[in-house]
């Protein structure tokens, strides 16, 4: 009896001893307690701020344009090309994201497409040699994003913009020396523009956001002068319409102003 009643007492000793421990770890992993002294909370890393300034740079594809040229009636070029370019901008913007990432933005953007060559084949009432040209544009746009949510640091978006583009014909010769005469004089257009936008950004620190996006941008259209280069000619205008490009752009955001970290979870930090 004595080995028994001995046995029973080693074993309830045993089974709180497990118990106490169990108990204890459990606590440990809720969160921290009263042995591990003070308890403080590290602050939540803010958001970025609701405005910002921008600045990008990337590459235009650019999508063959219409052209139109009057030759005892107007009559549309064929075989249209136009290069591909390169593009810069800046603009300022702000959003209601705030730390969640998901919200609208609204910037206004300036821009500035590099110089492409055009060429198409004229009329055939004309001289088979090739119709040239080359065009540049300057834009500013109204634009609207809506941001879906972050994800670590990714937030992806879709936007879509509105403005006016600035385009420049340098001048329409239709040989393949410019240096001939037959040279129609350049002019400057103001065209509706507009684009479609979808991308993802990435949060580098609390302020700068890099911005990688794909853009269809149609910057209108464009037309040449009227006066030969020798001053003896009045010629009709060479029109150049729908000038679209697929665009890859990669920018820099810089936010500036308050972030708002209200809604980030409390980080425990224990102080022994």
């Amino acid at each position: 009896m004595n080995i028994l009643r001995k046995t029973g007492l080693a074993s309830a000793a045993l089974a709180m001893a497990f118990l106490v421990g169990g108990t204890a770890q459990a606590a440990d992993l809720l969160g921290p307690s009263m042995k591990d002294g003070p308890v403080s909370f590290a602050p939540p890393p803010p958001a970025a701020g609701p405005c910002y300034f921008r600045a990008d740079t990337g590459y235009a594809s650019s999508v063959d344009p219409e052209a139109r040229w009057w030759v005892a009636g107007e009559t549309k070029v064929t075989q249209t090309s136009l290069e591909n370019s390169w593009f810069v901008e800046a603009g300022v913007g702000c959003g209601t994201s705030g730390i969640t990432g998901r919200g609208i933005r609204g910037e206004l953007v300036l821009g500035y497409h590099g110089q492409r060559h055009f060429t198409g084949e004229p009329p055939v009432m004309v001289p088979l040699d090739p119709m040239h040209a080359n065009i540049e544009s300057y834009t500013m746009m109204v634009n609207a994003y809506f941001d879906l949510g972050t994800w670590g640091r990714i937030t992806p978006y879709v936007g879509a913009g509105i403005g006016m583009a600035y385009n420049r014909v340098d001048k329409v010769y239709f040989t393949n020396n410019p240096a001939l005469t037959g040279i129609i004089s350049g002019d400057s257009d103001l065209s509706f523009a507009w684009s479609l936008m979808a991308g993802l950004s990435f949060r580098l620190t609390e302020r700068a956001i890099l911005d990688v996006g794909y853009r269809y941008m149609d910057l209108g259209r464009a037309a040449s002068g009227r006066a030969d280069v020798t001053g003896t000619f009045v010629n009709p205008r060479a029109y150049f319409d729908d000038l679209g490009s697929h665009e890859v752009k990669v920018g820099l955001r810089y936010h500036f102003g308050g972030g708002n970290a209200c809604c980030s979870a409390p980080t425990y930090v224990s102080v022994k």
